[in-house]
């Protein structure tokens, strides 16, 4: 299977438009509720620089810092990037334990803030609106094969 996702990954061309993939250029917290809300895999872009960041996915002058997938891709891309505003209207909402850290020890960021407000921020979203997370897992591993984990994608 991951041989399978690899050749997709190679496939991909991100300048013409899909209806399977979604491409979010994200200046505020509010456009994060654009994202597809299904089954995805997804990546979160930013134009920040970690020197230590050996992940080769670029797109637009942007480089990805961490790789996820979800079954529920909108709420999990809010509890990454706009984490307090998630938690405040997190009722009926399920929480994850573990979200973006950009700082040791601080479980999600907000984007609407500093430093996070200075940077350029890009989500891309391949929809699998009918996949397992089993599939999804395995696009993880695919996309690590093929460009190298991302410096914030940290597996437990």
């Amino acid at each position: 299977m991951t041989f399978i996702l690899c050749e997709f990954f190679n496939s991909i061309d991100l300048n013409t438009e899909s209806d399977n993939i979604q491409i979010l250029e994200i200046k505020e917290e509010s456009e994060i509720n654009k994202a597809f809300s299904g089954g995805s895999f997804y990546l979160i872009l930013t134009d920040h620089k970690f020197e230590e960041n050996i992940c080769e996915f670029e797109y637009k002058g942007q480089k990805v810092i961490y790789r996820g997938h979800s079954y529920f891709t909108k709420k999990r891309l809010l509890s990454h990037l706009a984490n307090e505003k998630y938690n405040k209207e997190g009722k009926n909402k399920p929480h994850y334990e573990v979200c973006l850290k950009i700082e040791d020890k601080v479980n999600g960021i907000n984007i609407n803030k500093e430093p996070y407000k200075n940077w350029k921020w890009t989500i891309i979203i391949f929809k699998m609106p009918k996949s397992s997370q089993l599939i999804r897992e395995q696009a993880e591993l695919a996309f690590d094969e093929k460009f190298k984990r991302p410096i914030k994608s940290k597996e437990i």
